[in-house]
């Protein structure tokens, strides 16, 4: 299903993110999660693009079979690096040739050993460029990414929202953020776009549930997301203790995520890392709790 006719039926939805595998351990791994994780039933899943468009093919495997053996709708991600327009078109034939409607347009991290982004000759500098190309050719809906805190090549976090109130007005059906861990930030994201295209657009909370206080500090250093000081305070003191922070963590993830829920928040897209125990964890948490649907 295309999820601009699914976001039409359905107020809160529930989603998940895997990333695709880099060995046949890793595959096994990733479908026991697939497994596992749809029972709890989500209303779509998307597969990641390594930077430098480095797992196309894998992406495309993953994404075409989560759909044929499951049924869930599934999205790609896309970026803009290393592929030229017509690289791109092809690939919205492979994908509408498997029945894949939905696509996550991004322009993409550098590829691994270089600082910054360089536009490839005859492609799209901007996941504005890839939403144009991608609405002109029409077969698919469109996501796009949001930056709650800022994405750091803007100079600041109004300017980057105006760049998601773009991606809006250029035909993206929602957009999902990147990882955040208070809710301020995503409230004061949603109130500008808003306030800036006079209708509340669908914005999802992409949710990452925090399991290593140490793993945690790596990856925000990593992606300039903060950890809010509550958050720091509560598991910091644990780091060392595996069982302690993973409860802490989980039970930090489910308090932030029901803040989100009752304020609003059109769902959840949760960052899975192919794992499947912290994720329905979280899911069933919230569901005991009458937040989520």
């Amino acid at each position: 299903m295309r999820l601009d006719q699914l976001f039409a039926t359905r107020n809160q939805t529930l989603s998940f993110e895997f990333f695709p595998p880099k060995n046949e351990r890793a595959w096994y791994t990733l479908e026991d999660t697939i497994d596992q994780l749809v029972p709890l039933g989500p209303d779509f899943i998307s597969v990641t693009y390594g930077a430098g468009g480095g797992t196309r093919a894998k992406t495309r495997e993953v994404v075409e079979h989560i759909q044929a053996k499951t049924g869930v709708t599934a999205m790609a991600h896309l970026t803009c690096v290393n592929a030229t327009k017509d690289e791109l078109r092809a690939l919205f034939d492979e994908y509408h040739g498997a029945g894949i409607e939905n696509l996550l347009a991004l322009r993409g991290d550098p590829p691994k050993g270089e600082a910054r982004f360089t536009p490839t000759d005859g492609g799209c500098a901007y996941a504005t460029d890839l939403i144009d190309l991608i609405r002109t050719d029409r077969r698919f809906a469109i996501v796009c990414a949001a930056f709650p805190e800022g994405h750091p090549d803007n100079p600041s976090r109004s300017a980057d929202w105006d760049w998601l109130v773009e991606k809006f007005r250029r035909g993206a059906t929602a957009a999902i953020t990147q990882c955040f861990f208070e809710a301020r930030p995503y409230q004061e994201l949603v109130e500008h776009v808003t306030r800036t295209t006079g209708k509340r657009q669908r914005i999802i909370p992409g949710i990452l549930p925090i399991t290593d206080f140490h793993a945690l500090e790596r990856f925000c250093a990593r992606c300039g997301a903060t950890i809010p000081d509550s958050v720091r305070a509560t598991l910091a003191p644990l780091a060392d203790d595996p069982i302690a922070v993973r409860k802490a963590g989980i039970a930090c993830t489910v308090a932030f995520c029901q803040d989100l829920l009752e304020a609003g928040a059109p769902g959840l897209h949760i960052y899975a890392l192919n794992r499947s125990t912290a994720a329905a964890e979280l899911v069933t948490a919230l569901r005991l709790a009458g937040c989520l649907n």
